[in-house]
């Protein structure tokens, strides 16, 4: 167990880097919460010429569950990225209710700038029911932050979100690194985040790492998430306690298939202690030969 010093370095080491204009991403959440469905996100967030979409994802759950509380425990979000999310300049949330059941329910979320969709979800919910139906995924492998290594935020060569979270490394290697090896292993925290770990915190980590793919560019290049497909399979509500804001959260990546300019990848995310939260699937777009 660390002690009272050692935790204040490591809550100073959170927040380094992040300056006083910008603002975390639970001010953005909050801001859902009071605004009336029009929000604009620092360049802090930015991701090349876009926002990071895992904002994005986080900002349009984060709308549903405002206007459809009470519809189940979240099972699954698919994401479309249709378009580039520009920093300072505001777009506009909308949600609706496609369909609800008696076990689940599904929900559409868009958020639009410049009359154009950039970010579109759909989510669905989902209620406990009785089953004898149960099968195990064996517990992901346990990790220690200090045995990885640190990918930390370089200005101009790392993407700006990058200086909102911690990202560990322990197999797999650096984008643009020409690597051998097709996944990456690895723990992810919020540097920044105020109170424990919330479905908005889940699915902008889980969109954080650089795609797989990434890696075994021989050099800089374009990359870009297309569809994005996640499930929960461990809500968080049904863990034994909440996972905290210094908490690290595991992460194992494959690339199983590229080919002809497109990227299909899969990624396994659970607690440090190895419990599987979600499942994740990703089509992304390889620019590598312009």
């Amino acid at each position: 167990m660390a002690s009272n010093d050692n935790k204040t370095a490591d809550n100073d080491h959170k927040t380094a880097n992040i300056l006083p204009t910008q603002r975390t991403l639970d001010d953005y959440l909050a801001s859902v919460q009071s605004s009336c469905n029009e929000i604009a996100i620092d360049a802090s967030w930015g991701q090349g010429r876009t926002i990071f979409g895992g904002m994005s994802a986080a900002l349009l759950l984060k709308k549903i569950n405002l206007d459809a509380p009470d519809t189940g425990l979240l099972r699954s979000i698919n994401i479309a990225f249709c378009g580039p999310l520009l920093s300072d300049q505001p777009g506009a949330l909308s949600s609706r209710e496609i369909r609800s059941g008696k076990s689940t329910a599904h929900w559409q979320a868009e958020l639009v700038q410049n009359e154009k969709v950039a970010t579109m979800i759909t989510a669905c919910f989902g209620h406990q029911r009785d089953s004898d139906i149960e099968v195990k995924h064996p517990a992901m492998e346990q990790r220690l932050p200090e045995a990885g290594k640190p990918l930390p935020y370089i200005k101009g060569l790392t993407p700006e979100f990058v200086q909102h979270i911690d990202f560990i490394y322990h197999d797999g290697q650096l984008p643009f690194s020409n690597s051998k090896v097709n996944h990456i292993h690895g723990l992810m925290r919020f540097r920044d985040q105020s109170g424990p770990l919330q479905d908005e915190h889940l699915i902008a980590l889980i969109d954080s790492w650089p795609p797989t793919v990434l890696q075994k560019m021989k050099r800089m290049a374009p990359c870009a998430s297309v569809t994005w497909n996640l499930e929960i399979v461990t809500p968080l509500s049904q863990l034994p306690r909440p996972i905290a804001a210094d908490e690290y959260l595991n992460y194992e990546a494959d690339i199983r298939q590229a080919h002809d300019g497109y990227a299909h990848t899969e990624a396994r995310i659970a607690t440090q202690d190895g419990v599987l939260l979600a499942l994740s699937r990703q089509l992304v777009a390889v620019y590598d030969k312009k």
